[in-house]
């Protein structure tokens, strides 16, 4: 018997239906993997048991989300915004701050990997591109930790106890200038980015796009110190023991202060804060603020372009093949 295949239409297009595809989609919603796969199979299955080939994008939705009402209900609402921020062609930029151990980096590295942006950025990145242009000798605190200024490296008169928070705030405004630079050549370009690192102060770089709907700003919080300081343990293991834990777990009390400063600074800056005990926690409120963000524009600016079932070929990134 001659086997058939089910095709999806959007905007007089055709695309092969992909189980694969679909679960992907699924999955960077926020759906559990094991529920995205489940529910893809069992749509397929149910469209080749109907001998239903030709099917709209619309209808193949309207399954998802009736399976998902009675699973996971709070999906729903994520997967159209998620499917309208992907099929969007307005730029957007992602900025992640919160203090060194809080998980920035990671919480940036799946972020990304669910909106489908393919630049992730670092601060301590462009920090380094700095230090390459400009001697120690004349910005001494960019060549130091973010935790780590002293108070002979300020050219200022600063009390013992302010010392920290000054050189931090010193460091993240020379930092500032390659990263405003950064994003805005990419809201000029139409480039997605996320950029993470503890320099992003919201009182320094992120009220500068405070009202910029493309740009989306948060910050990355642990409230429990002792949580703070076990992740240090993690993160050496991580990075090869490049660093080890001591040097953070010596320097955990100046950490922490900017820690806290930075919060703070959020707060008072009316920025979203996300607390990243959980990686998917995290990143489901992270995602769910971007999509909530950039909401208005990308309702103005709708491509029309298949979101669930585009591949990597068309542009998405997104792995385009299926199994049998």
């Amino acid at each position: 018997m001659e086997r058939r295949e089910i095709n999806v239409v959007k905007g007089g297009r055709e695309t092969p239906f992909s189980r694969g595809i679909l679960a992907q989609s699924l999955s960077q919603a926020g759906a559990r993997i094991e529920l995205a796969h489940r529910i893809a199979s069992e749509i397929r299955a149910e469209l080749l048991a109907e001998e239903r080939y030709t099917v709209t994008e619309e209808e193949v939705l309207a399954r998802v989300r009736a399976k998902l009402q009675t699973t996971d209900a709070l999906i729903v609402s994520r997967l159209d915004k998620w499917r309208l921020l992907r099929e969007s062609s307005e730029p957007v930029v992602v900025l992640i701050g919160g203090a060194t151990g809080v998980g920035t980096s990671t919480l940036a590295a799946d972020v990304a990997r669910r909106l489908n942006i393919q630049s992730v950025i670092g601060t301590d990145s462009i920090r380094e591109v700095l230090r390459r242009a400009v001697s120690p000798a004349l910005l001494p605190i960019l060549h130091r930790s973010s935790y780590g200024i002293k108070k002979e490296d300020i050219r200022v008169p600063v009390e013992d106890d302010e010392t920290v928070l000054y050189g931090f705030r010193g460091q993240a405004s020379q930092v500032s200038v390659g990263v405003e630079a950064i994003v805005d050549r990419g809201l000029q370009e139409g480039t997605n980015l996320v950029i993470e690192g503890v320099h992003l102060v919201p009182e320094i770089i992120m009220n500068r796009y405070s009202e910029h709907p493309n740009v989306c700003p948060l910050v990355v919080y642990l409230s429990d110190p002792g949580t703070h300081r076990d992740r240090f343990q993690v993160r050496a293991l991580g990075t090869s023991m490049r660093r080890p834990a001591a040097e953070y777990i010596a320097h955990f009390e100046e950490i922490r202060q900017i820690h806290d400063y930075v919060y703070e600074s959020a707060r008072r800056a009316g920025i979203r804060t996300v607390e990243n005990v959980s990686i998917e926690t995290a990143s489901d409120a992270a995602v769910e603020i971007v999509a909530s963000r950039v909401s208005g524009i990308v309702e103005k600016n709708r491509s029309g372009g298949s979101c669930l079932f585009r591949g990597a070929e068309e542009g998405t990134g997104v792995p385009g093949h299926d199994e049998p």
